[in-house]
């Protein structure tokens, strides 16, 4: 059913599922006690394997069918893509549920939805994450059980860095951000509330943001235990591996490098490269990203590359809450993922070389005269209208086993969540600013020309490197909730407005540096249970970009 948008609140929301997020994430069970869980490994196994079923359940904030972007991590990930301005809607926007994050002239305060499903999945996460970690004795596990911490110390630290890109405050410097956008209080620098296992209910309803130091201080101490404790002979990549350890610090010490965090630029080289050595695969062949069986959605047909995922189970799937029916431009059994044609804006796409096989990705205006897609149904005739794609529209993620007509078989895929590619992109961008820009031109040399022979960054000025990496990650990580850390990270903007721009009109949105949507809001849910949150909420960036018109 299309959707009509209006501005929804959730205050209603408090009745029905509490004042506060945070005070329902502390550790406990109802079917064994701790004493019982530290001494069953096999429990604790099931504890840790239960975390990447629920960051693929749909429906998990509302339990049942209620907002179609409640849709756990993969909703986040299309939030932080649509919200970072590098998803364009190609086609019919009225089926975008995510069109609050591309255009939050539509409404992303603390009243929203919108607001409301992010914050409260993350802590839902964060909650399976400590009910493991409460349940460990370090002294005394064995080295099963610690190893199911350490699986749990690495979640956790994924959603609380996350957490912390989301939510920490920047304020914006482009004069073009309204006036009115302020915080009521400095909160420059704060990120989120802590909740650790040993987080108690009083404790909860003062609960103050941690400054951006202190959260970084608390996810490597995760990381570092989960270093020393992971069985790297155990699990897999549907649960984190040392390698996924070692990416998970390549991330977070490239974040505190921008920071300002002494020797951080150097650790994210030394951990990339532990990273790289640990996957010993090879990044992603043009075979395998343009596999319309397996291309983006298949883990064993792409483990060179993968280095952790989520995976959909057909028995618990519906039709409309999976990352396929959303970011499939190829499937025909909903509008959300045909219908809107979720592509990429006409001014990066025209900046992609012809011969770098990554292009292939989004629909040419020259269709097949452009390039043979390989296809599992034709993509410009079908008896529906809306299920024929515009030019720009992705291609990139595939209905799985290429059924693109069968949600129980083309959505139950697999989803990336850490690829060796970005290991390498980490590696380049802190070797450069670590002072060695030759070497870090080298490095995304090596990379990029897997997918473009012809590449060559070497005389891309010093002072322009870091937007080409920016650049190059955009087109290697579309869709896959990489890129808004990068963006917040270093200021990369947003330019959807300009003469012949393919993006629809409310959602031409240009801004230079941190745009306001790029700090989430906490919803109002959560301030009502925590009172240390009054007053210290990041703004609302509903009308802070006013869309650019020709």
């Amino acid at each position: 059913m299309k959707r009509i948008f209006v501005k929804l609140l959730v205050l209603s929301l408090a009745v029905a599922l509490g004042s506060s997020c945070i005070k329902e994430t502390f550790p406990m069970s109802d079917t064994a006690t701790k004493e019982q869980l530290a001494s069953s490994s096999s429990a604790l196994n099931a504890m840790v394997g239960a975390i990447p079923a629920q960051m693929a359940t749909g429906y998990l904030v509302y339990g049942r069918q209620t907002y179609e972007t409640d849709m756990a991590w993969p909703g986040i990930m299309i939030a932080l893509d649509s919200v970072t301005g590098i998803i364009v809607d190609t086609g019919d926007s009225g089926y975008d549920w995510y069109q609050c994050y591309s255009n939050p002239t539509y409404g992303l305060g603390p009243t929203s939805y919108e607001a409301y499903i992010p914050w409260r999945t993350m802590y839902m996460f964060i909650k399976s994450a400590n009910d493991v970690i409460s349940a460990v004795d370090e002294e005394n596990a064995d080295k099963d059980q610690l190893n199911s911490l350490a699986q749990a110390l690495a979640y956790r630290a994924l959603f609380y860095y996350t957490l912390a890109n989301m939510y920490e405050y920047k304020a914006p410097t482009d004069p073009a951000v309204a006036a009115s956008y302020k915080p009521e209080n400095n909160v420059t620098g704060l990120t989120v509330p802590l909740v650790t296992e040993k987080t108690t209910q009083e404790e909860a309803k003062s609960n103050p943001r941690v400054p951006v130091a202190e959260m970084y201080k608390f996810i490597m101490d995760d990381l570092d235990k989960a270093e020393e404790y992971i069985n790297d002979t155990k699990g897999g990549t549907l649960l984190p591996n040392l390698g996924v350890v070692y990416g998970l610090k390549a991330r977070a010490y490239l974040k505190m490098g921008a920071d300002g965090v002494s020797g951080a630029y150097a650790k994210a080289v030394e951990y990339a490269d532990k990273a790289i050595a640990q996957q010993a695969g090879s990044p992603l062949t043009q075979a395998q990203w343009e596999n319309p069986k397996t291309g983006f959605n298949n883990f064993a047909a792409n483990n060179n590359s993968w280095m952790w995922y989520i995976q959909y189970s057909a028995e618990t799937i519906g039709n409309l809450n999976t990352f396929v029916a959303h970011m499939s431009s190829e499937e025909t059994w909903t509008g959300y993922g045909c219908a809107v044609g979720r592509g990429i804006s006409k001014e990066l796409y025209e900046s992609i070389p012809d011969t770098d096989f990554r292009k292939h990705s989004w629909i040419d205006p020259g269709k097949y005269a452009y390039y043979d897609y390989p296809r599992n149904r034709d993509f410009f005739t079908h008896k529906s209208s809306n299920r024929i794609l515009h030019p720009y529209a992705g291609i990139k993620f595939r209905p799985a086993q290429g059924d693109y007509a069968t949600y129980k078989v083309g959505g139950a895929s697999e989803v990336p969540i850490m690829r060796l590619e970005e290991m390498y992109f980490i590696k380049a961008e802190a070797t450069a600013l670590n002072g060695n820009v030759a070497e870090a031109k080298s490095i995304l040399n090596s990379l990029i020309k897997t997918r473009d022979a012809s590449y060559d960054c070497s005389n891309i000025a010093d002072n322009f490197f870091q937007s080409e990496i920016y650049r190059q990650k955009v087109i290697e990580f579309w869709g896959e909730g990489i890129v808004f850390h990068d963006a917040k990270r270093i200021g990369a903007g947003m330019h959807n407005g300009y003469p012949g721009t393919n993006v629809p009109g409310d959602f031409r949105l240009n801004c230079t540096g941190v745009c306001p949507a790029w700090n989430f809001v906490i919803p109002k849910t959560e301030i009502n249970g925590n009172p240390a949150l009054d007053g210290n909420n990041n703004p609302d960036p509903t009308e802070a970009l006013e869309p650019w018109e020709e």
